[in-house]
């Protein structure tokens, strides 16, 4: 089980609530589901940003990036990635 967690300002100015979502955008998954829950976050603040990742068996080299969505499905923010190398 890999815990990655990003740091994150919300620099809008809307306060981000449960209809604010991250989704998958790129890559592969690694077990987590492709659309989580937006950490709240109020316009100004820092939020943590947290998912539950499970490393590949096979070797090589695994990249998952995710970008925010608003409520009407505009995306914003730069995306935010993990990359897993998995050794034989």
């Amino acid at each position: 089980m890999l815990d990655k967690q990003w740091r994150v300002k919300n620099s809008g100015d809307c306060n981000w609530d449960g209809h604010y979502r991250l989704r998958l955008v790129s890559g592969d998954a690694l077990g987590a589901a492709p659309e989580q829950a937006l950490y709240p976050a109020r316009a100004g603040t820092e939020a943590v940003l947290r998912i539950l990742f499970t490393a590949p068996l096979v070797a090589g080299t695994y990249r998952s990036e995710w970008q925010a969505y608003a409520p009407d499905n505009t995306p914003f923010g730069e995306p935010v990635f993990i990359e897993v190398v998995v050794s034989p």
